[in-house]
């Protein structure tokens, strides 16, 4: 299953595939967290201020699944 979650500066779509969806939603939130530190945003955030464990669990309840990886999506 792929697994979406949108950046909560920029808007990019950042997803994975997983038969684990608490897996799925901490590859996410690391690979968000590092579009966040290399593009500069990390300062001009706050959604993922809180830390890995309850980020991790904020994007495990928000997340998209979905049967096909989602257009014009990163994969992370």
């Amino acid at each position: 299953m792929y697994y979406s979650e949108s950046c909560s500066y920029c808007s990019k779509v950042f997803y994975t595939f997983s038969d684990d969806k608490f897996a799925a939603a901490k590859a996410l939130y690391a690979g968000i967290r590092k579009h966040l530190e290399e593009y500069g945003e990390d300062d001009k955030e706050h959604k993922f201020d809180d830390g890995p464990e309850i980020d991790t669990n904020e994007i495990y309840g928000e997340m998209t699944e979905s049967a096909d990886a989602p257009a014009g999506g990163y994969q992370v």
